[in-house]
Formats: structure tokens, C-alpha cells, sequence
């Protein structure tokens, strides 16, 4: 279960997410609620499981709104990517801090049960899972920021980020100025049909 700070799902979400997933590798299953909405109401970052078909899946908070992909996709050509890194670099210790909570926060999402199993027969797929910092970054071979979508998507969620002044300079305007413009709006009857073709 996701902790109670984070949505779960509603009323149209899941069509509205078809619509802002479109082209994009992702798997509605692994799904757990919206870990933050826009103004105007829709999922623009999810709470994803731990888990997906049995293997670990590191992506914990993954970015849903349009606007931001596009804007982290520019700012990471124009290196974004690096500005985090040189962060890290001056601040080691917060950047570990960071990144092992992200490691507690994936497996308080496993059940007890999973976890006893994990930890007991698994031990391979559980060490993945608690060593594996945001997006699955492994500190002990640099763990560098990975990407700016990633890290988007976690400060935003969590509210905080070890980068939050870098992150808040190259997130401008942090929100589109309407939802249409990026296609999240739904047509009449769109997510009625939407879910009977699934």
C-alpha cells in the first residue's frame, strides 16, 4: 500500500494517463496512485510498485506530465545531468542520504510477507532492491544523478531534493499554462471507450 500521502488513482486518471504515456515504454500495472498532481488536477508524477513480473523495478516515482518530460528532455541535452553531478561531487553524504531513503521508501511498498520472502529466498533480487538508491542508482559504483526526469520526479513528490535550487532553475515554468496544450484533456466519451479497448 502507498503511504497515505500519495492519491490513489480516480474517475478518469487511468484514460488520462494512456493519453500522457503515449509512445512511452510503461506499464499501467505498476501503478500505485499519483505521488503529486498539477493545478489543475491530473497525475504528473506516479508511485510505482517495487516490483514488475518478479523483478525488481527501481523506478519508484516516474514522471507522467508532458510538459516536464519535454522541458527535462531539453534541459538535459543543454547539461542538466552535469550540473547535478557536480552537486553530488560537493556533497557526497547528502547525495547517499538521498538516495537510501529511496531505498527505504521502495520497500516499505513490499508487504511484509514480500519482504520476508525477498530477504529469505531471494536474496539477489532483495539486495537490488535495498541497495538501489533513485531510479535504481548504485552508489557503490559512483552513482551518478542518471537523469533529470528521474530526479524531477522524486523532488517533486517528496517535496525536497539534495538539487532543489538546481532542479527549481531548470524547471521554468514548472506547469503548462493549460492541459490541453500537451493532449491531457479528455475528449467527451474518450475515457468510456478507452477502457473497453483495454
Amino acid at each position: 500500500m502507498p503511504p497515505s500521502f500519495f492519491d490513489p488513482l480516480r474517475g478518469k486518471d487511468r484514460a488520462i494517463l494512456r493519453r500522457q504515456m503515449k509512445g512511452r515504454r510503461f506499464d499501467p500495472s505498476l501503478v500505485l496512485g499519483a505521488a503529486r498532481r498539477c493545478s489543475f488536477g491530473l497525475p504528473s508524477v506516479l508511485l510505482c510498485g517495487p516490483l514488475r513480473k518478479g523483478r525488481p523495478f527501481p523506478t519508484t516515482f516516474w514522471l507522467a506530465c508532458p510538459h516536464l518530460m519535454k522541458l527535462c528532455g531539453r534541459q538535459e541535452a543543454e547539461g542538466g545531468v552535469a550540473l547535478l553531478d557536480r552537486l553530488l561531487e560537493e556533497k557526497p553524504a547528502l547525495w547517499t542520504a538521498w538516495n537510501l531513503l529511496h531505498a527505504r521508501i521502495r520497500l516499505s511498498l513490499l508487504s511484509p510477507a514480500e519482504r520476508a520472502f525477498l530477504s529469505s529466498r531471494r536474496p539477489a533480487l532483495w539486495n537490488s532492491l535495498r541497495r538501489g538508491g533513485a531510479g535504481g542508482i548504485d552508489l557503490r559504483r559512483g552513482g551518478g544523478a542518471k537523469c533529470l526526469h528521474l530526479q524531477a520526479a522524486s523532488w517533486l513528490a517528496l517535496g525536497f531534493h539534495p538539487g532543489e535550487e538546481i532542479l527549481r532553475e531548470l524547471l521554468i515554468p514548472l506547469e503548462c499554462s493549460s492541459p490541453d496544450i500537451n493532449g491531457c484533456l479528455l475528449f467527451a466519451g474518450e475515457d468510456e471507450s478507452a477502457e473497453k479497448g483495454s
